[in-house]
């Protein structure tokens, strides 16, 4: 906090006064540790300000507070293993783990996968309802860059509103029914990667009070072909990183006044090659909170290098807004640098 005792990084006004309404996403899910520490935060917020048992917590915020996707799908797996193992050894009301139990569809999805099948094959699969067709027509179109895109897909720019009219809830509700009878293997799997994409989508369309990653760092000058057109046409200002490229994304998938809470390289603060996306985020983002931690931020083995923390707001920054920061770069470890992110005086 500062020291007039207010949080360092905001208050967020536009965020909801009740968590039933509140969504949390991260868009480079990775294993799921940011999901599984924003578990950890919001059952005992729910359970204080809702009066409901840890079990009941436990639940609503899975199904209704935290959401995640990820290109990678071997870390989906284990993203949705991890957040369900965490649910499982959450401690009730006695102190004792909640144990093994069925939960909620978990709102995590894989985002790298496009479609095997050929599209007449693919088309198929809306039993032959027009409109449903045209929702499967617009998936098959959407995902074919999936492997490179991952999140950075946005279908309500790519389908012109085809996808949405296919109603998400029947669409899905469809292909469930098409799980149930029988195929060949070829058909099965077409059904079970729609099905993904269905989820998927539905995810990329929602809008968020957070979004919370560490996103994928990788220079212009390692981008593929496809990654490369795709930054270069809907990212100009970004693009010379895919940190950076998934910070503007970001802020597009929150709502009116949601936070972006990012790990990411802290170069393009003061490189000349980023002046045009500073300035950008300067205009139309509220610059909430900078921490640098430097090198040895992580704990994990990894090539070394100055990363930050950087918080921002999705609403144009007000005449009287002070960008706050912290310096833990001087610390040696993890562990020096975590006391001094909440020890260090907090800096406007």
């Amino acid at each position: 906090k500062t020291d007039d005792d207010t949080p360092a990084a905001g208050t967020f006004p536009a965020w909801p006064s009740s968590l039933t309404e509140f969504k949390l996403l991260d868009p480079c899910l990775g294993s799921g540790h940011f999901l599984v520490s924003a578990l950890h935060y919001l059952v005992p917020l729910r359970c204080a300000s809702e009066g409901l048992s840890v079990a009941a917590a436990v639940d609503r915020v899975l199904s209704e507070n935290l959401y995640g996707l990820e290109l990678d799908a071997r870390c989906v797996e284990i993203a949705a293993f991890a957040l369900a193992f965490a649910a499982w050894r959450y401690l009730d009301e006695n102190g004792k783990p909640l144990g093994h139990r069925p939960l909620p569809r978990l709102n995590i999805a894989c985002v790298g996968v496009a479609p095997r099948s050929k599209r007449a094959d693919w088309l198929k699969l809306a039993g032959g309802d027009e409109r449903l067709e045209g929702g499967m027509a617009a998936l098959y179109a959407l995902f074919q860059k999936a492997p490179e895109l991952g999140s950075l897909i946005d279908p309500m720019a790519a389908t012109r509103g085809d996808l949405l009219d296919a109603h998400w809830d029947e669409l899905e509700s469809r292909l469930e029914q098409a799980l149930a009878q029988k195929g060949d293997e070829q058909e099965m799997e077409a059904r079970v990667a729609a099905q993904g994409m269905v989820q998927a989508s539905r995810i990329l369309t929602r809008k968020y009070h957070l979004v919370i990653t560490n996103p994928p760092y990788l220079g212009a000058g390692q981008h593929g072909p496809v990654l490369k057109d795709f930054c270069e046409e809907h990212y100009a200002f970004a693009k010379g990183d895919l940190a950076n490229v998934f910070l503007d994304r970001s802020l597009k998938l929150c709502a009116p006044g949601g936070a972006v809470s990012f790990v990411m390289p802290q170069n393009w603060l003061f490189l000349k090659t980023y002046q045009k996306h500073r300035e950008h985020l300067l205009k139309y983002a509220t610059w909430n909170l900078i921490a640098l931690l430097g090198p040895k931020g992580f704990q994990t083995p990894m090539w070394d290098f100055n990363v930050q923390l950087i918080v921002l707001t999705h609403t144009w920054p007000s005449s009287d807004h002070s960008l706050r920061g912290v310096d833990a770069s001087a610390f040696k470890s993890p562990d020096e640098k975590a006391v001094a992110l909440a020890g260090e005086p907090v800096l406007n």
